[in-house]
């Protein structure tokens, strides 16, 4: 089959939770013998080694890890594009072209951020599309299901929320009912609609109930981690408490939450490993490094290819996602998770409910540096916890798994059309 991701933002550019997911099942695919294309837009000026597309202008070619990619420059698009479902006619037609002499079977979505344009040329085309909603976007405009105050939000009420609670900005009452339209109606124009978790299936059911999501988790390469996942006898074997954030340092992401539990304990036998590259808000890193330079528990690691990932995770007793926001899968959880290392995780979103179900680790109150502190401290006085938790860790799903069963509804949905 010829196949078609669709997503807003890829490697080398980004790689994020959506990017790796998109990554992963695009070369299960390959593997198993479909030609796969991704579909994205690129933000920065073009890597000196990119080729210019011959059909679409201002877009470029290239192959990441043997997956040919093509990036629309972000200039293409309308200014709305981050925000909303605004679309590019003269782009549309441009991709409509180049949709018809790729010949797709199927094109699957994996993020609409930026993308609309293409979406709506895919549907003038009459490619059949799946939607797998990683986070949030479609349902909300702060993408995360929390409201402009940050509060968390229970869903858009076809819009009726969103006009209570985040007319800021740009966001008039009209834009956002007409943004939560246009959101239906994408969702609706899909041929299938999947999520990563049930969590993300409860919250979506709810904020487009004419509709139904099914669940694929997302799976892990495990062949790519198996020289970690079969050798534990290099684990360390000391005293000292080693934790690990491992994220994109934003502030969404919460771990300066963790920092300040930390100064909240100086006398506690611990390590920190903060693992992930900087992104967005100048501001934030200034206070992170002020965080960081007052604790020498703290080791800033940096971003990391996954392999140099994964050696870290397997070195580290535990795993801390402070995030401030509820995450919607989070692929780190699982992947430390396969390398046998529980996780302390905020209380929401999907990791909070695998670790309620598994008792593999604790919830903790989001953004309370005392209940972080608290937690820690529960850790270092019952190390045999460390130990229970480790024994009811869930193996996750396979990425030939999901794979299979996304190849298996791509045939559904071709021999629909």
């Amino acid at each position: 089959m010829r196949i078609l991701l669709v997503t807003h933002q890829f490697f080398p550019e980004f790689s994020g939770g959506t990017e790796r997911a998109t990554l992963q099942l695009a070369r299960t695919l390959l593997h198993a013998g479909h030609a796969v294309h991704v579909l994205t837009c690129r933000m920065a000026p073009r890597l000196a080694h990119w080729a210019e597309d011959a059909e679409i202008g201002q877009a470029h070619c290239y192959m990441d890890e043997g997956v040919e990619v093509t990036a629309i420059g972000r200039q293409r698009l309308p200014a709305g594009a981050e925000w909303g479902f605004d679309v590019d006619a003269s782009l549309a037609d441009e991709l409509m072209a180049w949709l018809r002499r790729k010949r797709f079977h199927v094109a699957h979505v994996m993020h609409t951020m930026r993308m609309a344009t293409a979406v709506m040329a895919i549907q003038k085309t009459g490619l059949p599309y799946l939607v797998t909603l990683t986070d949030f976007f479609l349902a909300c405009s702060q993408i995360n299901l929390v409201n402009v105050q940050g509060t968390p939000c229970q869903g858009p009420q076809m819009g009726q929320r969103c006009v209570k609670d985040c007319q800021v900005g740009i966001w008039t009452e009209p834009g956002l009912l007409t943004r939560y339209r246009q959101a239906n109606a994408l969702l609706s124009a899909a041929a299938l609609r999947c999520v990563p978790s049930h969590f993300v299936q409860s919250r979506a059911e709810a904020a487009f109930p004419q509709l139904d999501f099914r669940v694929i988790p997302h799976g892990l390469d495990l062949l790519a981690m198996w020289p970690r996942v079969s050798s534990p006898a290099d684990r360390r074997k000391q005293e000292t408490l080693v934790l690990a954030f491992a994220g994109t340092l934003i502030a969404q992401k919460g771990v300066h939450i963790l920092l300040d539990a930390l100064a909240l304990m100086p006398e506690a036998d611990v390590e920190l490993r903060v693992m992930g590259g900087r992104h967005g808000d100048p501001a934030y890193h200034r206070r992170l490094d002020s965080l960081i330079a007052a604790d020498r528990r703290v080791r800033l690691m940096g971003e990391m290819d996954q392999q140099a990932l994964f050696a870290e995770l397997s070195a580290c007793d535990l795993l801390c996602i402070p995030s401030l926001v509820p995450e919607t899968f989070s692929l780190t959880f699982h992947e430390a998770a396969a390398l046998g290392v529980p996780a302390l995780v905020a209380d929401h979103g999907a990791p909070a409910e695998v670790v309620r179900h598994s008792q593999a680790g604790l919830c903790v109150t989001p953004g309370s540096a005392a209940d972080w502190a608290q937690a820690l401290r529960q850790v270092l006085a019952d190390r045999l916890l460390l130990a229970k938790w480790k024994s009811r860790l869930p193996m996750p799903a396979r990425i030939e798994e999901e794979g299979f069963f996304y190849e298996s509804l791509y045939r559904t949905v071709a021999l629909l059309e």
